[in-house]
């Protein structure tokens, strides 16, 4: 039927193995429910979380909608709740339950047996266990599960043997394995421990996979952002709250420029080049800039801003429906462009292709901004969202000020000159390229450490039970 991915904590390596294992058994990504900023569409304009994309794309799949029926966004002012790849608007916690059980009704409907699926945070919290429609829920109808456990955090047995307690008994014998993550030492130390948990649960220990820097495969959050190339050139990125979308910036690891994610304006002093990222919520991401004492800084810098960033390097944001505020109000922006922004209702999700003097730009465009120009003329046009021909006037370019909405830009011909022009050196060739070269370097370091014969056969036998 399929295979369920779970373990006791967030940042564990649940990804990880999913991006393996989706490869390995030719398999579907999917995660019923995910809680990230950072996001990628699907060719009809659906909305996922990258995370699921790339499990995807590194499995030779197109991302598709049904990969992560539900994203929910946190903004500040609520949740944005992200059903079936469309924006439902900003809920409560209160609200978006109080609809979970028609919502598990539709992802019980499409769970597949070609599917590797990964849970949510810690699988069996008592709190949480009755709602947990990406893990225990699927466990109840059968579904098998290994446990990946984080032993550099500590208490990995300890944990595990919690877990397979935690659990209802009724579901217990449906935790199959378990396998340790981020390893550093002697393998036969686990030993004694390994069959105590073998001796006292139903799992079997499915082998070990080392700490390994190479591992590090695009963060799903901000709090697993990690720096980025080694060449002469510094670019600092500012991690300012809500910080989204913020995966394109992989394509400083094979340059001429070192990337880090920076939190301070005193950490800019020797960048020479400082990107403002995607930004879930412009006004409050905006007033942590001003109130950190950035502005005198970028004033003084090389500055390129994207989609959200773009829009909070302008003059003024008009916000009539209450999208970032949380109501009706208009603020204003950094002044480092020229150019106004109005937020719609409606939100733009798109596969998006552009042309410019740079030459062609193409990514993607998640954003509800729309772009109001003050007597300068705009980067780029964009031609074409998800296949439909438009004529949209995007990006700006100000002295030592840049912006444009398109995420993964940076990597098309168009990005790339455009970086040149600030004497970056781009090396990698696509987006989709990275993500194939990050899951493949991945397999080849987990197939011998792993036992994915083992997991093929729990995939295989769980699939004849249920035919």
């Amino acid at each position: 039927m399929a295979i369920i991915i779970s373990s006791s904590m967030s940042d564990s390596g649940k990804s990880l193995l999913t991006a393996v294992l989706v490869k390995h058994l030719r398999g579907i990504p999917f995660k019923a429910q995910n809680m990230s900023l950072n996001s990628f569409p699907t060719k009809d304009g659906g909305e996922i979380a990258f995370i699921q994309a790339f499990q995807a794309i590194g499995g030779g799949l197109a991302p598709q909608r049904f990969m992560n029926p539900v994203l929910l966004k946190p903004s500040g002012k609520g949740i944005e709740v992200i059903v079936w790849g469309e924006s439902q608007g900003n809920l409560s916690a209160e609200e978006y339950y109080s609809k979970i059980g028609i919502i598990w009704e539709k992802i019980n409907s499409v769970i597949s047996k070609e599917m590797v699926i990964e849970s949510a945070g810690g699988i069996g919290e008592p709190n949480f266990i009755e709602r947990d429609i990406s893990g225990f829920k699927i466990m109840q109808r059968g579904v098998p599960s290994v446990l990946v456990l984080d032993i550099e955090r500590g208490g990995a047995f300890a944990s595990a043997y919690g877990i397979y307690n935690m659990l209802p008994s009724s579901v217990r014998d449906k935790l199959k394995g378990f396998i340790i993550n981020k390893f550093r030492g002697d393998e036969k130390l686990l030993d004694q421990a390994i069959s105590w948990l073998e001796n006292r649960t139903s799992m079997k220990y499915l082998g070990v996979i080392p700490y390994d820097e190479r591992l590090r495969i695009m963060a799903e959050d901000s709090m697993n952002v990690s720096d980025l190339g080694d060449g002469e050139l510094e670019v600092g990125v500012i991690s300012y709250p809500y910080m989204s979308n913020f995966n394109e910036f992989h394509v400083f690891a094979n340059s001429n420029a070192r990337l880090r994610f920076i939190t301070k304006p005193s950490q800019l002093s020797k960048a020479d080049l400082v990107i403002l990222p995607g930004t879930r919520n412009t006004k409050i991401s905006l007033t942590w800039l001003i109130e950190r004492g950035f502005l005198d800084v970028l004033k003084r810098k090389t500055v390129l801003g994207i989609c959200g960033g773009f829009q909070i390097m302008g003059n003024k944001l008009l916000d009539p429906f209450g999208l970032e505020a949380g109501e009706p109000s208009s603020y204003e922006g950094l002044g480092l462009l020229p150019i106004n922004v109005k937020f719609r209702s409606e939100k733009v999700v798109s596969i998006s292709r552009a042309r410019s003097d740079f030459g062609s730009i193409d990514g993607y465009e998640i954003r509800r901004g729309d772009i109001d120009y003050i007597r300068h003329k705009p980067l780029l046009q964009i031609e074409y969202r998800n296949g439909a021909k438009v004529e949209i006037e995007d990006g700006a370019w100000n002295e030592n000020f840049i912006g444009l909405s398109i995420h993964g830009s940076l990597y098309s011909e168009g990005g790339k000159a455009i970086l040149k022009q600030l004497g970056i050196k781009i090396g990698s060739s696509s987006l989709e390229d990275d993500i194939k070269k990050s899951v493949n370097l991945a397999y080849d370091i987990i197939k011998d450490k792993v036992d994915l014969e083992r997991i093929e056969q729990i995939y295989i036998e769980n699939d004849r039970n249920e035919t």
